[in-house]
């Protein structure tokens, strides 16, 4: 199996997959990450936030959602909760994958 095709949930990756898909999406990791600080809410993202999750299959509607945003009053409440929760679910996903839950229930994203 290509680990970077990504399954429907990149949470199945092991750390080290992780890191690796992490290397091989460095470009996008730098954009998505410049711009994630720009967007976020509340605490910025770390320099280990994955914020290349942006650049694969499973968040292609969450990114092509933030558009050309550039500052948080640019996007609408829904997607700013979504953003956030994105945040906050993945911010210990280059650190770990002790105790995690697959993919917690989202009321936003399942309706």
């Amino acid at each position: 199996m290509d680990t970077y095709d990504f399954l429907a949930d990149p949470r199945t990756l092991t750390l080290q997959e992780r890191h690796e898909a992490r290397e091989r999406y460095a470009k996008d990791q730098v954009t998505w990450l410049a711009r994630l600080r720009a967007l976020a809410e509340g605490p910025l993202p770390d320099d280990d936030f994955p914020a290349f999750l942006l650049a694969t299959a499973p968040f292609a509607e969450l990114a092509a959602r933030i558009g050309n945003a550039t500052e948080s009053k640019q996007l609408d409440p829904e997607v700013s909760d979504e953003l956030s929760w994105f945040l906050r679910a993945f911010a210990d996903y280059l650190k770990t994958c002790d105790g995690e839950e697959v993919f917690p229930e989202n009321p936003r994203l399942t309706g």
